[in-house]
């Protein structure tokens, strides 16, 4: 009994090393990895991919965009939020706002490009033999979501000539792009009345001059982004929103 006691400690304390084990179910529900992407030698863009484990049929597309310091893996809960629901999520590490990188505030209007060959490129997995994602991808269902420079990295996306598979955006806490163009395709702003990073008048800015249809909604006492938190009070509320947007406009036709 002692020498079970002993491995039990040790296991427990092993465990704790590596932090909390999912439940079997969770584990087999999203399925984690990494595409080694690069828009050149000096853009390279590692792109954490999440969807089902067990795909069938058609799943379109969501491109997620961190912000200024930031990492996809930060966003883990609501990417496999999101592929819990069909959807295929693809978020790059952008080259020089990352936060494994000396940030260069500069480099963002030059991120809407990586973004779009990002898409691109998760497109091209449909076509790739042995590929887990091949013959699984609607690549003409394509919705882009980003937060801080992120959500103005994806508002570039909707510039002039823009693919009609790109078919709604939802900006966090973002501010306005070069220009605006393309093809209609619906935009949700999502912005904290008390942002004193991003002010929310620089959301009202770019959701004055974004084409139709469009949609602004405040979150009330929210600063900049900590309401895209898991367990915070208001967590539950805006991620059921960004969701329900993206069934509304990026639908799971036929899942």
């Amino acid at each position: 009994m002692r020498r079970l006691a002993v491995v039990l400690v040790l296991l427990a304390l092993l465990l704790d090393g590596f932090g909390p084990v999912p439940p079997a179910s969770a584990q087999e529900a999203v399925v984690t990895r990494t595409l080694a992407l690069a828009r050149g030698s000096d853009r390279p863009l590692p792109t954490t991919l999440w969807y089902r484990g067990h795909l069938t049929g058609r799943h379109p597309i969501i491109l997620f965009s961190h912000g200024l310091g930031g990492l996809p893996r930060q966003f883990a809960p609501l990417a496999a939020g999101w592929a819990e629901a069909g959807y295929v999520v693809a978020a790059p590490a952008y080259p020089h706002t990352n936060g494994l990188v000396r940030v260069d505030r500069r480099d963002i209007p030059q991120q809407h490009l990586d973004a779009a060959y990002v898409i691109e490129a998760v497109r091209a997995l449909d076509r790739a033999a042995g590929d887990p994602l091949a013959g699984r991808l609607d690549v003409n269902r394509v919705g882009a979501v980003g937060f801080s420079a992120g959500g103005t990295t994806t508002l570039g996306l909707f510039g002039p000539g823009h693919p009609a598979y790109l078919r709604a955006g939802v900006t966090i806490s973002g501010r306005r792009p070069a220009t605006f163009g393309g093809p209609p395709a619906p935009l949700l702003f999502l912005h904290g009345d008390r942002d004193r990073v991003v002010p929310l008048r620089a959301g009202r800015e770019a959701y004055r001059l974004a084409p139709p249809s469009k949609q602004f909604v405040i979150v009330r006492g929210g600063r900049h982004g900590e309401f895209l938190r898991p367990g915070g009070p208001q967590y539950g509320r805006v991620s059921a929103q960004i969701l329900a947007f993206l069934q509304a406009n990026v639908p799971l036709a036929g899942l």
